[in-house]
């Protein structure tokens, strides 16, 4: 992929954090629309907000020269944040709309795994909050599930206008957790679950050469797994390396806090627009599932909150 050579990297801020010893590349896509600045916005300030590490933020976009102009201004006050801000022009394709959405493949091959000062690089969608909580949940899980050869998931939420309740996205109905193959690790229960599309991806250095060499890591050879191209951007190992004994159906897994019976606050990430739950009438059910009734296991009891436009159901 090649990209437009006017400004790779427009630098807003120096790095103020060279020593650190967690240097993350992050990388969204931005389809230029005026009205999702703000939600950018808030993507950029949630890894601003990672003060323990060096954080590269690079944004891939369709801009045009006087876009580009205004997507950076709508960015100038992380320019004391201590993170790096730059941007990559990608020339916008009819014929390909959401192309722009691989363009942090060619990052992670070219950029990424060439400099060993990278310890992680992050993919996200333009209006995903990956918070600080979240990025050390997942390091520290990485870990504790690396003898299982699977990953921590994240559950995309939202929250609703009209009953001001948090919904999960894209999990419609609730995970039985005596159905679905797992691992134990003290109190938390991962899982997995229908539907691993999480909109995003962490990796270490090594879980990125892995990326780097599988079927989802190209726009072509990725349709084996079936989505859309701008989802498939994101799949990384939704569908590949799966451990080949227990009966898992992803390499990630989705964690049960056993206490609560709640899903981990760590792995829910922010769907910004809160689109899906306040749409009426939801669209195939998307957004109208409860955080709460995530994980339904045989004895659980009572009626769990409905979502405002399904309450008989």
């Amino acid at each position: 992929m090649h990209f437009q050579n006017m400004a790779n990297l427009l630098e807003l801020s120096p790095d103020s954090r060279p020593d650190a010893n967690l240097h993350i590349m992050v990388v969204v896509a931005f389809k230029f629309r005026a009205a999702r600045l703000r939600h950018l916005f808030e993507v950029a300030t949630g890894f601003g907000e990672y003060t323990d590490a060096a954080v590269d933020f690079i944004v891939t976009t369709t801009a045009d020269d006087a876009e580009l102009a205004t997507l950076e201004r709508s960015l100038v006050a992380l320019r004391t944040s201590g993170m790096r801000v730059s941007f990559r022009q990608v020339p916008f394709d009819p014929a390909a709309p959401y192309r722009v959405t691989w363009a942090h493949k060619t990052l992670l091959r070219e950029a990424f795994l060439p400099d060993p000062r990278y310890s992680h690089f992050i993919y996200v969608e333009d209006d995903i909050r990956l918070s600080h909580l979240n990025f050390s949940y997942f390091r520290l899980f990485r870990e504790q599930l690396r003898p299982y050869g699977l990953l921590p998931g994240f559950l995309r939420y939202e929250f609703n206008d009209m009953d001001y309740h948090t919904y999960l996205v894209d999990h419609r109905e609730p995970t039985k957790i005596a159905d679905m193959p797992g691992v134990d690790l003290g109190d938390i229960r991962f899982v997995n679950v229908d539907t691993p599309y999480q909109a995003c991806f962490v990796l270490d250095r090594e879980l990125a050469a892995e990326h780097a060499a599988g079927p989802s890591f190209d726009v072509e050879a990725s349709k084996i797994y079936g989505h859309g191209e701008a989802e498939r951007a994101n799949l990384a190992f939704s569908f590949e390396n799966i451990p080949t004994s227990g009966g898992f159906t992803s390499r990630y897994a989705m964690p049960l806090d056993r206490k609560t019976g709640l899903p981990l606050h760590a792995a829910l990430i922010r769907h910004l627009p809160d689109n899906f739950t306040n749409r009426v009438p939801p669209v195939l059910k998307f957004g109208t599932l409860p955080v709460e009734a995530m994980f339904r296991s045989d004895k659980s009891s009572g009626t769990p909150h409905r979502h405002p436009a399904n309450p008989g159901e």
